[in-house]
C-alpha cells in the first residue's frame, strides 16, 4: 500500500509538473494537492504548489506552502528563497531578509540571493543603503547576468549620495540593455543630480524613444523637471503636461508642474495644480508648503502660515516650512518667533547657511551683536553648502 501510494503521489507530482511547464497552472495546483493528500512529509510538493500559488498571484496561499516546505525540510535554499519574495511582496521587508539570509547561509555562492536581499534592505523603514550596497557588490561579482545589479547598485549609490559611482554602474548597465528605457531613465536621474543637465535630457529622451508604449509618464515628467533647471521653460510644461495625461492619478507630476508655474510667478495656475497634488495625496508635507509659499507671493498671509503649520504637523521637522514661517514671522516683526524657527532649521541641518544667515539678521535687529556675528561667520564657513531655495 504505502508503495502504491508513493507511486501515485509520483504520478501526480510529475504531471503536476508537466502541467505548469505547458502554464496550465490549474491543473498544476489540482494534481500537486492531490501528491500532498498522498504523500504530506515531502516538502518539494508544498513547495511545487506555492510556485504555482505565486504565478496565480495567491501570495498569502504560495507563503503558507512555502513555510510549510521549510518546516519538513530547513535545508533546501529555494525554499527560502521563494518564502522570502512572498514576505517581500505582502511588505513584510524584515521578514524577507531574515529568509534570504537563510537561503545565503545554505547557498552562498547564489548571486540571485544576495541580490534580493539587497531589494529588500532597501525597502526597510528607513532604508539599510550601506548593507543593500554590500549585497549589490557580491550580486555583482557573482551573478552570470549583471544587467539588474549594476541597475540597482546604480540606484542605491545614488541614494547615498554618490552619484559619480552610481552613473558609472548606470552607464556600464545601459551598454549591456541598450533597449531598456529604464536604464536610460535613472542615468538620467543620476546626470540630473550632478547637475549634468544636458545629459540628462539626452538619457530622459531616450528612455522616451524607447518606451513604445508611449505611456510610461515619469519619463516625461523627469525630463521636466531637467527642462525647469535649464529655465527651458516652454519645454518643462509640454513635458509636464504630457506626464499629466498619461497619469492623472500621480499627485507628483501635478506638484512639480505647481512648482514650475511658481518659478515663473504664474500664481494662480501653481495654486490649481497643487490644490490637485493635495486632492490626490493629502499627507505630503511638500504640497501644503508649496501651497504657503504661493499664498506667500500673493500676499495671502494668514493662509501661507496655515499651509505651512499644515505640513509641519505632517512631520515637525520639515524644514522649508520652518524657515518660510521664520521669514513671515521676521516680516511680521515676530522677532523671537522667527528667531525660534531659523534656529529649528539650524538644529536640523546645522550646515544650512541660509539658517545661519536669516537668524544673523534676527540678531541684529534683536541687537544681539555677539550672537549676529556668529551667526554670519557660520553662513560664511558653508557658503560652499548653500540649499537650493526652498520654494
Amino acid at each position: 500500500d504505502d508503495k502504491r501510494k508513493q507511486k501515485e503521489a509520483g504520478d501526480y507530482f510529475n504531471a503536476g509538473k508537466n502541467h505548469f511547464r505547458g502554464k496550465d497552472i490549474a491543473s498544476a495546483v489540482e494534481a500537486f494537492t492531490h501528491a500532498i493528500m498522498l504523500r504530506p512529509e515531502k516538502g518539494e510538493y508544498f513547495y511545487n504548489r506555492g510556485n504555482c500559488y505565486n504565478k496565480q498571484g495567491e501570495t498569502q496561499k504560495a507563503l503558507l506552502d512555502y513555510s510549510m516546505a521549510i518546516r519538513i525540510d530547513n535545508k533546501t535554499a529555494p525554499y527560502y528563497e521563494h518564502r522570502g519574495m512572498c514576505y517581500k511582496k505582502l511588505g513584510n521587508y524584515e521578514e524577507s531578509v531574515k529568509d534570504y539570509t537563510n537561503a545565503i547561509r545554505l547557498e552562498g555562492s547564489n548571486g540571485a540571493f544576495y541580490y534580493n536581499r539587497a531589494i529588500a534592505y532597501m525597502c526597510l523603514t528607513p532604508p539599510d543603503y550601506e548593507k543593500a550596497l554590500e549585497d549589490y557588490d557580491l550580486a555583482v561579482k557573482l551573478s552570470q547576468q549583471k544587467y539588474r545589479p549594476l541597475f540597482n547598485r546604480g540606484n542605491c549609490l545614488r541614494k547615498m549620495g554618490r552619484v559619480a559611482e552610481s552613473i558609472t554602474d548606470l552607464k556600464q548597465a545601459v551598454e549591456l540593455e541598450q533597449s531598456k528605457p529604464e536604464s536610460h531613465n535613472n542615468l538620467g536621474l543620476s546626470y540630473l543630480e550632478m547637475g549634468k543637465l544636458e545629459d540628462a535630457v539626452d538619457h530622459f529622451g531616450t528612455a522616451i524613444q524607447l518606451d513604445q508604449e508611449r505611456e510610461t509618464a515619469i519619463y516625461y515628467n523627469n525630463r521636466g523637471l531637467a527642462f525647469l533647471r535649464m529655465e527651458r521653460f516652454e519645454a518643462c510644461f509640454q513635458d509636464f503636461d504630457v506626464a499629466t495625461q498619461l497619469n492623472p492619478n500621480d499627485p507628483n507630476y501635478f506638484f512639480n508642474r505647481g512648482n514650475a508655474y511658481l518659478t515663473v510667478k504664474n500664481v494662480e495656475q501653481a495654486l490649481s495644480d497643487l490644490d490637485e497634488a493635495i486632492s490626490l495625496a493629502q499627507s505630503i508635507p511638500a504640497y501644503y508648503h508649496s501651497k504657503g509659499v504661493a499664498f506667500q507671493a500673493l500676499g495671502r498671509k494668514a493662509g501661507a502660515i496655515e499651509m505651512f503649520d499644515k505640513a509641519l504637523a505632517l512631520n515637525p521637522k520639515y524644514v522649508p516650512s520652518l524657515y518660510h514661517l521664520g521669514l513671515m514671522y521676521h516680516t511680521e516683526g515676530q522677532h523671537e518667533q522667527a528667531a525660534q524657527m531659523f534656529s529649528a532649521v539650524i538644529r536640523l541641518v546645522p550646515q544650512d547657511r541660509r539658517g545661519h544667515e536669516s537668524l544673523g539678521i534676527v540678531h541684529t535687529e534683536l541687537k544681539l551683536h555677539q550672537h549676529a556675528v556668529n551667526d554670519f561667520a557660520a553662513a560664511i564657513k558653508f557658503a560652499s553648502q548653500y540649499p537650493d531655495s526652498y520654494i
